[in-house]
């Protein structure tokens, strides 16, 4: 399971969101609010990526921009930042450590141990039209 995850953001655009959750969450658990393990991990600027978790379905961020300056990497954050379900965030380059850091959120709180059981959305920014 980490080494697919750290092949999913190999590579990606800036903006990119990768959402992670159980393989069998659907539309009617989430009308009912059914607890839900998940995580995010958003691609930024200079090669740093977000990773937040949560045990709610995360909203989608709105980030004014997506450059690391001044951000503090490889810390784990668990302020109140964001005005969702967010139970803490990491800004960092190392890709392993945000496979393994998904890895044990799911493991230790779901009892995840395939990569069948966990599933997964990207969803890429829009881009504007620009002319040449």
């Amino acid at each position: 399971m980490a080494a697919w995850l750290v092949e999913s953001m190999h590579g990606k655009p800036v903006g990119l969101v990768i959402e992670l959750g159980p393989s069998d969450y659907g539309p009617a658990e989430e009308e009912e609010g059914a607890p839900v393990v998940c995580a995010q991990i958003q691609v930024l600027d200079d090669g740093v990526f977000m990773v937040r978790r949560s045990r709610e379905v995360l909203g989608y961020l709105m980030l004014a921009d997506h450059s690391a300056d001044g951000l503090e990497l490889d810390t784990w954050h668990h302020d109140d930042h964001f005005d969702d379900c967010t139970d803490g965030y990491l800004f960092t380059r190392d890709t392993r450590l945000i496979a393994n850091t998904c890895i044990t959120w799911f493991r230790d709180n779901t009892g995840m141990t395939t990569s069948d059981d966990l599933g997964c959305n990207y969803r890429f920014a829009d881009e504007l039209p620009r002319s040449l």
